[in-house]
């Protein structure tokens, strides 16, 4: 189960930042992105914080 939370979030990151070089930067919805992108780093980084002292 991990390794499709893991899958999820680098496609969704992948995602995101090809939306941040394509949308025009005075898009409203820019600042919802960002919102997303930090919370996708700060659900990888639990994610492996969480892995290196499990192991």
């Amino acid at each position: 189960m991990k390794i499709l939370n893991l899958i999820h979030v680098v496609v969704a990151q992948a995602f995101y930042r090809w939306a941040m070089r394509e949308i025009n930067p005075l898009h409203p919805d820019l600042p919802r992105i960002m919102l997303r992108q930090q919370e996708l780093a700060d659900k990888a980084q639990r994610m492996f914080s969480v892995r290196s002292f499990s192991q």
